[in-house]
Parts: structure tokens; sequence; C-alpha cells
């Protein structure tokens, strides 16, 4: 398992938008630094800037350019309960079989209000898996159902004939459809205009999302991104983490990194799938 880093938003855009409470508009406080609770120690965003226009910015805006401090702000405003729960549906916490066994990956609990800021952008004790993070893209795409992960499509005999033929099972709804259709065009504007824009494809939609994971004190971060296209008719989700692939101050680097090898994955399956069709 791997510290998300600012894929964990998307976790935080679900909660806010699922609560009621925020919708993609919704004007957050994004400072400069924002201060831990508690602590001596501020959250800064990569640049040393406040986030939009006179430090407030819009929650849309805030996950296109991945401002820490209106996240971790929203993140502690949410609650450590909320941001469990959602977390859950999505699938962390959960023991899956594919059939091998995967890592579970992991929310913190019982969290101070300077650890939960941390947590909120995907840092403290966070944890994913790469499965998990094609998990989160993979439940937006399907309309906010996410589905149990399976490598097996059959099992054959010495005769190879069919012995099992797994069906597609839900493991739960991660998010209602709506919520999902509202965070698909959110992700949209991550790779159109934000820090995922190296995961354009011409004539493909991609709604991603970028993520910078400190990890190790003195070590490189790592480099992530998650993403599902055609954004108006999804066929794949991907998610690419580059151990210490990152660059430390930069939320953009699982952009720079990781997003080309996501763009380069789906234009290869798109393709493939296309000339499949065409046959």
């Amino acid at each position: 398992t791997y510290p998300p880093g600012s894929m964990f938003k998307l976790v935080d855009t679900a909660a806010a938008l699922e609560s009621g409470k925020y919708t993609a508009s919704s004007q957050l406080a994004g400072p400069a630094t924002l201060e831990l609770p508690g602590t001596t120690h501020g959250l800064s965003n990569d640049d040393g800037r406040a986030c939009g226009s006179n430090g407030q910015i819009s929650m849309t805006d805030a996950l296109r350019i991945s401002c820490n401090t209106a996240y971790a702000g929203l993140g502690t405003a949410l609650g450590e309960h909320a941001l469990a729960v959602q977390a859950a549906k999505f699938g962390f916490g959960q023991t899956l079989h594919v059939p091998l066994p995967v890592a579970r990956s992991t929310f913190p609990t019982g969290l101070t209000q300077a650890a939960l800021a941390q947590a909120s952008i995907g840092q403290n004790d966070d944890t994913v898996t790469p499965l998990q993070a094609a998990m989160l893209s993979a439940a937006i795409a399907n309309h906010g159902v996410l589905m149990t992960p399976n490598l097996i499509k059959t099992v054959r005999g010495s005769d190879l004939e069919v012995l099992d033929a797994p069906r597609p099972t839900v493991l739960d709804r991660a998010v209602s459809a709506q919520t999902a259709a509202t965070m698909t065009t959110m992700m949209e504007a991550v790779v159109k205009s934000g820090t995922g824009t190296p995961a354009q494809i011409p004539g493909i939609s991609v709604a991603g999302k970028t993520g910078t994971a400190q990890n190790a004190p003195g070590a490189a971060p790592h480099a992530w991104f998650t993403a599902f296209a055609p954004a108006d008719d999804p066929k794949i989700a991907v998610a690419v983490v580059v151990e210490h692939g990152g660059r430390s101050g930069s939320e953009a680097s699982g952009g720079t990194v990781a997003a080309p090898i996501a763009r380069r994955v789906i234009s290869a399956y798109l393709a493939s799938t296309a000339a499949g069709s065409s046959k």
C-alpha cells in the first residue's frame, strides 16, 4: 500500500456532495497556509500561495488545481466519521480477493484535528493499493456503483470446458448517480485545464485526478494518477503509481509523471477495442 496523496480528495469531494451541504460551486477557504489545530505547524499549498480570488475557491477549482488548504479545511469540516464512512463505501477497509488476497486500503481513525487535516489530503496514515485507486475512478464512472474486483474471466478444465465464469457483482454503492455525474464533470476539469492536462487524448474526454504523496523522510514523493475514459461513455478505469517519481512541493507531479502513462494505457485500450469492433 501507498499514501494516496491528493487522490484522496476524491473521497472528500464525494463525502461533501453526499452530505447535501456542498455543491460543485460551493466556495471553500483556500489560504496560502492553514494553521493545524493544536500545533505550531502549518499546512501549505505547493506554490505557497492562496487558492482563488481573495483566498476563496470553488470546490470544482480546488479539485482542478488540487488546493491543499481548501481540502484540508473541507475534510476537518466534514469530520472524521463522514470521511471514514465515505472511504469505506469506496472499498477502504475491505478484505478483497481477486481471487488472490489484496492488501487492505485504510483511512485512519481516532485522529486529532491536525491529523484529520493531513489525512484529508491523503497523508498521515492513509494507505491505498493501486487497485483501490482504480476502484475510486471505476465507481464514479459506473454511476456511483462499486463493483467487486475480479481477475478471472473463466475457469476451464483440462478439456477446456468452462467450469466457472464469475459474474459481475456489486460491492457497494459508493455515491449516488447524481454525485457521480457531478464528480465526473469535476474530474474532466482536472484533465482539461488542471493538474492532469498531460492525460489529454485528442477526441476523447478523460476524467482524472492527480496525486503527489510524501512518504519516507528525504525520499521523493510517489506520483499518482487515476482516471477513466471516455468520460461520457466509460470503457476503462486506470490507476498509475510511480514510486518516488514525484517532485517535492509539486502537486502537479502526478500529472507530469503518472498521467502520461495512464494516457498511453487508455489510448492503447480504446484503440484495441475499436479495432476489434470493426472486424
